[in-house]
């Protein structure tokens, strides 16, 4: 398998990642190349194809994705490999049905655990952004308590906020509570919320509803992490005047290297476990889209 890796960069985080790979690189803009064919034809010298996290942000570009999907089934595509984080569905099933090997960054326990840290400490700066208040002695509200949201409640505690989880789970509010947390369940949300000035979400299904929303005051800020279509009821929020920002794929917008670190270094011992031979230098190829 030849060692050549194709990086398509949609933000910071995926050019450092690019950067962090052992290589020679070579940086191309798509929009500028690829009426020569020069994306195609670098392609074909690829066995690693390293798409953006998450994975749908390809769709943005079918030109591009219809090119990448006729140019790794073209000819041996047996010996190419695609890595990304969370692969939409369609990815998966055309990979699967044309046997292309591929590995998915996000579902890699330690990336996962590590880019929880990294979305917790960016969350931190996004209150901080658009809050009027201090996290220090603020009672804040954290819907969900998988990964990010522990990360997230754990941080802001440690900074002297007064946390309260909304979980649906009894599991996941016992763990909440044994690590020093108030927690609820969403039933209890519309009282919980009314002495609240901060609602982190991470929840990716509409649990911030207009009873909560009613109960909030005018500059509660709602800091929505979950990816789309997020956890809250918009339209209820827009008529109460309450400011709700979308914050999504904070890990490529801040701590861009240390998160491309965490990237990298599992692309890296992907290859290694596939045991890649690059026969003499590889080529990194950073394809700008």
């Amino acid at each position: 398998m030849t060692g050549n890796i194709a990086v398509f960069v949609t933000d910071q985080r995926q050019k450092n990642l690019a950067e962090y790979l052992p290589g020679k690189k070579v940086l191309l803009d798509w929009h500028n190349t690829q009426k020569k064919g020069a994306v195609e034809e670098l392609v074909e010298n690829c066995g690693y194809f390293i798409f953006p996290t998450p994975v749908s942000k390809l769709n943005r570009y079918p030109k591009l994705e219809d090119m990448l999907k006729y140019e790794l089934i073209k000819e041996k595509h047996e010996d190419k490999t695609v890595i990304g984080g969370a692969f939409t569905d369609k990815w998966i099933e055309y990979l699967q049905q044309h046997k292309i090997s591929y590995f998915d960054l996000m579902k890699d326990e330690n990336v996962v655990q590590k880019n929880a840290h990294i979305t917790a400490e960016a969350t931190v700066a996004e209150i901080l952004k658009y809050s009027a208040y201090s996290i220090y002695g603020q009672k804040i509200i954290v819907c969900g308590y998988g990964r990010c949201g522990k990360s997230v409640a754990d941080l802001l505690a440690a900074m002297g906020a007064k946390v309260t989880i909304l979980a649906r789970s009894a599991k996941a509010r016992q763990m909440a509570r044994g690590n020093g947390h108030e927690a609820v369940d969403f039933s209890y949300g519309p009282e919980e919320v009314y002495g609240a000035r901060t609602i982190v979400n991470t929840v990716p299904a509409q649990v911030i509803r207009e009873p909560m929303i009613q109960e909030m005051h005018k500059d509660t800020v709602i800091i929505d992490i979950a990816s789309r279509p997020g956890g809250v009821d918009l339209v209820a929020a827009e008529r109460q005047e309450i400011k709700v920002v979308a914050a999504l794929g904070l890990p490529g917008i801040y701590t861009t290297k240390s998160s491309a670190k965490v990237f990298a270094d599992a692309v890296i011992s992907q290859m290694q476990l596939q045991q890649c031979k690059g026969g003499g230098k590889t080529w990194i190829y950073q394809i700008v889209i």
